[in-house]
């Protein structure tokens, strides 16, 4: 039979035992995350080995060690927000623990009670010291981090309102890059905005050059849809854990599930503290920051709108002059002047009628010609106004038609690819004509080119016209061409044609890549080809 002359001989000789015990304690209480860790974790049950150890070093006399722990401990704890209660419940569970196998061995006649109270007084003291070091630090670190949390409050709520306040977008860019840069206590930001998958600007704060390692990673945040972390060395990861300091982080923005920008904090010589605490933060301000930034773009659609309306209302106006002033010039320099002739010859013929009627068959044929001859010019001006053919040999042959009469006017070749029957209703019919008509004419007036190409075919559902060359172009990296050149509102025009059809029209060109364009318009089950 083991015998004990002191009390740290005895917690020692039992520690696995006393461990056990407080293990059944522990679970006897109601279930807690804190209980759940010293329990069912390596890292919890490492921790109590540990309490254990630095307990029976404090009683051999040396406790600073035990009492430092504890208040690293809860410093730990209390920024991982654990239970403050269930310190106290651990701190008895070793008390009980110890105390109960104290009188079995008692009772036994394994130790002498009377070698025991000082040892006893001792121990309270140690975990008297060591549980109020706990409770110090875990609520001065709470009340900390209280403060800390109504900072970052107060922080997004100024943000906020000042973000709120206008629907300019160069503002809102500013004060999300003035705001949240110095807030995380970094070097310099990025914010890169971008329209579908479009970048439209790139915004640094400081003011800065672009560097294109940082737009890269950006770039795979917004291609990944996740927050990207790149550590001193370089190296680039998605889990926030993996290290404690980053260089870069990169957030994207995200709004009605799709990405209108990414975010990026930097310092470009060593690491910066980001954990999930500072990310928790970055995603409430980015949060705020979207929207923000979509209301932004809604209110800069809706003023683009009005604008496109507005020079859409003076475009349609300026046509209707123009055609009106086209078809009197035609009408005078065709019809009225055929018309003229043919009066002119009723009054000669007339004259010979009275004096030499040999003559007068041969001057009715001519002015019967003349009459043929302005039944033509009539319908070529009604044939201009609305392609009759259209409707008598359908799409395809009438464009043919079309593109031979436009290569023998303009000199310029263009190759077609057209399905050989197409059934569309009407509407649909027209608005794709149009659309090669003035995609045509662009391409005569704009493209300096001598080749063209027009496709049009059903795929999925949908009636497809696409018209292309390989002309010289123009920028669309500022947004749509109309809203900055008044020659462009042919473009309006189309995409008004084909929405008002039930589609969408895309453009795309670039300078000397020249211009593609596509009409999509979707067709019901009885009007696809």
């Amino acid at each position: 039979m083991v015998h004990f002359n002191n009390l740290r001989d005895f917690i020692s000789y039992h520690k696995d035992y006393i461990h056990q015990e407080m293990d059944r304690r522990i679970t006897q209480i109601p279930k807690s995350r804190h209980g759940d860790l010293v329990l069912k974790t390596i890292d919890g049950r490492r921790r109590v080995d540990i309490w254990l150890d630095l307990v029976i070093k404090a009683l051999e006399g040396d406790p600073e060690p035990f009492f430092i722990d504890q208040e690293r401990v809860g410093y730990i704890r209390a920024a991982e927000f654990y239970e403050f209660e269930f310190g106290l419940i651990f701190y008895d569970a070793f008390r009980q623990s110890v105390y109960e196998i104290l009188q079995d061995s008692i009772r036994l006649k394994k130790i002498d009670p009377m070698n025991l109270y000082e040892d006893l007084w001792k121990l309270d003291g140690i975990l008297f010291r060591g549980y109020s070091n706990i409770a110090s630090t875990y609520l001065k670190t709470r009340e900390d981090k209280i403060t800390s949390r109504i900072t970052h409050l107060n922080e997004l709520y100024n943000f906020t309102n000042e973000i709120i306040s206008t629907f300019k977008l160069q503002e809102i860019v500013k004060t999300i890059l003035r705001k949240i840069v110095p807030l995380f206590g970094v070097e310099k930001g990025y914010l890169v905005i971008y329209r579908g998958k479009q970048i439209c600007g790139v915004y640094t704060h400081p003011v800065l050059e672009e560097a294109h390692d940082i737009l890269s990673v950006m770039e795979s945040s917004r291609k990944e849809n996740a927050i990207l972390y790149v550590d001193e060395s370089g190296d680039v990861y998605r889990e926030i854990d993996l290290f404690h300091l980053k260089r870069v982080v990169s957030a994207p923005i995200q709004a009605y599930r799709r990405c209108i920008g990414t975010f990026a904090l930097i310092n470009s010589k060593k690491g910066f503290k980001f954990v999930a605490k500072e990310l928790n933060l970055l995603n409430q301000f980015l949060h705020v920051s979207a929207i923000a930034l979509e209301n932004a773009f809604m209110v800069e659609e809706i003023e683009q709108n009005r604008q496109v309306t507005s020079l859409l209302t003076g475009k349609m106006i300026t046509i209707q002059e123009e055609e009106r002033r086209r078809l009197a010039s035609d009408i005078h320099d065709t019809i009225a002047q055929t018309l003229t002739g043919v009066s002119y010859k009723m009054q000669f013929c007339k004259e010979l009628a009275r004096k030499n009627s040999s003559s007068l068959m041969d001057q009715l044929d001519v002015s019967i010609n003349m009459i043929h001859q302005s039944i033509d010019q009539s319908r070529e001006l009604i044939s201009n106004l609305r392609p009759d053919l259209l409707d008598t040999i359908g799409l395809p042959p009438a464009l043919k038609r079309f593109l031979d009469s436009y290569t023998k006017e303009t000199g310029i070749v263009v190759s077609a690819q057209l399905p050989e029957e197409v059934q569309l209703p009407t509407d649909i019919r027209i608005c794709l004509f149009r659309v090669v008509q003035e995609a045509l004419t662009n391409v005569y007036k704009h493209a300096d080119t001598k080749t063209a190409k027009i496709i049009v075919k059903e795929e999925n559902g949908n009636i497809i016209l696409v018209v292309d060359d390989k002309g010289k172009g123009f920028d669309m990296s500022q947004g749509t061409p109309w809203m900055k050149h008044q020659n462009k509102l042919g473009l309006l025009s189309m995409r008004e044609r084909v929405e008002a059809a039930g589609g969408s029209l895309l453009i795309d060109s670039k300078i000397h890549g020249g211009c593609r364009i596509e009409a999509k318009i979707p067709l019901k089950t009885d009007e696809r080809i």
